[in-house]
């Protein structure tokens, strides 16, 4: 069932219930009202015959009863203990019998008889020589019932009206209501055939929701473009790095099938090339799928409350006998544990020692400092430097400063941009200087957390 149908088949059902029962909470009402003052101008009737029974002496109560009560369309009689009648009075001989068997108790009520309702009250009374009998007073209310007829034809009438009334006017609402959010889905459907990330127009005339919803799919439609170009850009890029390697292994493959047979030299040659070639095709997938598996698996890791010095310090002293450069790691603090995923964090301090190692010269330097709320970790190096047109870009995925130099040292242009996953993984900052021909400084900023 379509939005709109739903609501408002869900507004006039709920504003016909609701209508229903106000009508039927006026029907009853009125009803009651009305036949109450009926009943309670007949109590007053009978209370003033009873008052001319108890003031008269020379008159008996028959001749009393028929003076003091004039019947318009009624019943008046006198019952005794044996539900006998000793006075009758009536309009219509249609009435005859009506009377209620005897109570000691006064009471009043409607009753129908013969396809007739009446107001009727019952009254203990004292009567000749001392009995006790009961005064009954039935006056026809048919009139009555006759308006409650009309009045009931009246409300469903109402009812009927009004639904019509709401059905319509509920089309008009939910209509005004829809149309923006048919427009928006058409717009999708449009976007899906033909693969253009166009925006919504955001109408100032629109509700609050209407206008949050535009405005949120358009946030999702350029977060969209963005994911499609950037999942471009890596498709092209990967294959542009994959590419080099490939043309070297194809070329010397062509001159092995030409000349490796006799020529030693290209021999040796032609399979030191591919050996090289291949351990760079072989480090840059797994770049790629590790890349692929740190940005997948962004869910909370398990956290360890460690030393940092401590870890550094154990990275370090392995890679000091496979660098040519010297790494020296400084300490300017007392306390240095924070909570880390070990596994990602030596990875991140790995791939900054790995590009220090790259692009440095002679001394790469580890500097740890305290702040209140956090450790700065500083990696520097002596080397050529990034220029700062580059800084922006440098956690770009396969982005080189020096393509060149990056190839001869084996870089695959994803370190830095797995450094960067890793960081806010971690909530760990990340922060670059550098000068050229000086060298660069990474500082991290390591939140400390208390142990728990």
């Amino acid at each position: 069932m379509r939005l709109g149908t739903r609501i408002q088949l869900y507004i006039t059902v709920m504003t016909v219930i609701l209508i229903i029962c106000v009508n039927i909470f006026v029907y009853v009402i009125f009803k009651h009202f009305s036949i109450a003052s009926e009943l309670n101008q007949l109590e007053a009737r009978s209370i003033n015959i009873i008052e001319e029974i108890k003031k008269s002496d020379n008159r008996t109560n028959q001749e009393i009863m028929n003076n003091s009560y004039i019947l318009s369309d009624g019943y008046i009689s006198v019952i005794d203990k044996n539900d006998k009648a000793k006075v009758n009075f009536t309009t219509n001989v249609d009435y005859n019998n009506i009377q209620q068997p005897f109570q000691s108790k006064q009471y009043k009520k409607t009753v129908a008889y013969k396809g007739h309702h009446f107001a009727m009250i019952s009254l203990p009374i004292v009567w000749e020589h001392g009995e006790v009998v009961n005064l009954q007073l039935y006056e026809n209310v048919d009139f009555k019932y006759e308006s409650f007829q009309i009045l009931k034809w009246i409300l469903i009438g109402s009812v009927i009206l009004l639904l019509i009334v709401i059905f319509y006017l509920n089309r008009v609402i939910t209509n005004i209501i829809t149309q923006p959010i048919l427009k928006l889905s058409k717009h999708i459907k449009e976007t899906q055939e033909t693969k253009d990330y166009l925006p919504v127009e955001v109408q100032q005339n629109d509700s609050y929701e209407l206008q949050e919803l535009s405005t949120s799919f358009n946030d999702m439609m350029n977060k969209l473009k963005e994911h499609d170009e950037r999942q471009q850009a890596f498709i092209m890029n990967a294959s542009h790095e994959l590419k080099t390697p490939i043309t070297v292994i194809n070329s010397y493959s062509q001159m092995l099938q030409r000349f490796g047979k006799k020529d030693q030299k290209t021999l040796d040659e032609s399979i030191h090339a591919i050996g090289d070639e291949a351990k760079k095709m072989k480090y840059l997938t797994e770049q790629l799928l590790y890349y692929a598996q740190i940005t997948k698996n962004k869910t909370e890791s398990s956290l360890e409350y460690e030393n940092i010095v401590e870890l550094i310090e154990e990275i370090t002293h392995r890679l000091k006998h496979v660098y040519k450069q010297d790494i020296k790691v400084e300490v300017a603090c007392e306390s240095y544990e924070a909570w880390l995923n070990i596994s990602l964090f030596k990875q991140l301090i790995h791939i900054f020692l790995d590009n220090a190692h790259k692009y440095g010269e002679s001394l790469i330097i580890v500097r740890i400092s305290d702040n209140k709320d956090s450790f700065n970790i500083e990696i520097m190096d002596d080397g050529i430097g990034i220029p700062e047109s580059d800084l922006p870009h440098i956690f770009t995925r396969f982005y080189r400063v020096d393509k060149a130099r990056s190839r001869s040292t084996g870089g695959s242009g994803l370190g830095l941009s797995i450094a960067q996953e890793i960081a806010t993984q971690q909530n760990i900052v990340i922060d670059v200087k550098s000068e050229v021909n000086k060298g660069s400084s990474f500082i991290l900023t390591v939140p400390k957390g208390v142990k728990k």
